[in-house]
């Protein structure tokens, strides 16, 4: 693994660590595949390449408060899909 990926590792799981400090109570944040983030941060650990991880997709279940709170953060996200309860 190079630097860059290390790199684009590393800032990928700070910014699912930060999801998962907002939105800690159960059914908030759910990842498309847990696998994936267990891929990314086994990848970081041993070094390995994770070419074939593009991302780690996920859904946040929101209240109308919630996103109305959390604008700002959504608007900076990217694939954010939203179920409004």
């Amino acid at each position: 693994m190079n630097d860059s990926e290390r790199c684009r590792i590393e800032t990928q799981l700070t910014e699912l660590e930060l999801l998962m400090s907002m939105y800690p109570n159960k059914g908030e944040l759910q990842f498309d595949d847990e696998s994936e983030l267990a891929d990314l941060r086994a990848a970081l650990v041993s070094c390995d390449a994770v070419s074939q991880v593009g991302g780690v997709g996920f859904t946040l279940h929101l209240t109308i408060m919630q996103v109305l709170l959390n604008s700002r953060f959504l608007q900076y996200s990217h694939n954010i899909g939203l179920i409004l309860c």
